[in-house]
């Protein structure tokens, strides 16, 4: 394995990284872009890790929310979206580099003393208008590299662009989701970044109608 190249910049992966990943799975990055992925510090939100200002408790999004859905049991995001992990996520779903989803489900599997106590792992869907035009479904073409077991339960229906609306249309909008085969338990949806969260608490809004005890979720960054 030594001499393989970094998949995010393809320069030469250290041996160093090799011998520090012994024990575990071989590195497919380089340290440079492994130490680029910035996790989130500071004064941030109980409920969903935005940055706070000086004198808030709670951000503005989850207060507002928490007013109109119901919250979200836990709230779990891996790393800050910084300019690296933009440009990551960038090229990924907007360029389609596919060999991109080798990367993200390297470090969600990271995470697999969390993802092993949930019943039900659901990817957030990719509506059809959207699948068309990039050609694959970003979270589940990373589960399917993972090889983690996931469920596809949902279904989402094309809708305005949200960063053309104000949140309040946002909020007056139809549920753009379906549950299209029971599930139950303890559940974990996967995003690939969580905004002001809207898009996640409305699958659980369509979810909470099964059989479920917990509904979680997990997004590989946040601004």
């Amino acid at each position: 394995m030594a001499g393989m190249k970094c998949l995010i910049c393809f320069q030469k992966i250290s041996e160093a990284m090799y011998l520090s990943n012994y024990f575990s799975r071989p590195p497919i990055i380089c340290a440079e872009c492994e130490g680029s992925f910035e996790k989130l510090t500071g004064r941030r939100c109980p409920h969903c890790r935005r940055q706070l200002g000086e004198d808030e408790v709670t951000c503005t999004d989850c207060t507002y929310m928490h007013q109109h859905v119901q919250p979200l049991d836990r709230i779990h995001i891996l790393y800050h979206y910084n300019h690296f992990m933009k440009e990551l996520i960038h090229c990924y779903k907007g360029r389609g580099d596919i060999k991109l989803a080798e990367v993200f489900a390297y470090k969600l599997l990271q995470e697999k003393a969390l993802l092993k106590k949930f019943d039900a792992i659901i990817p957030l869907p990719t509506s059809q208008d959207k699948l068309m035009t990039r050609g694959f479904s970003q979270i589940e073409k990373i589960m399917d590299i993972s090889g983690l077991s996931y469920n596809q339960v949902l279904t989402m229906q094309p809708r305005p662009k949200q960063s053309e609306l104000t949140r309040k249309e946002r909020l007056q909008q139809s549920n753009p989701f379906e549950v299209i085969s029971p599930v139950a338990g303890h559940i974990l949806l996967i995003d690939d970044i969580y905004t002001t969260g809207l898009t996640v608490h409305r699958a659980a809004e369509v979810l909470r109608r099964e059989k479920v005890v917990t509904i979680e979720v997990l997004a590989f960054a946040r601004p």
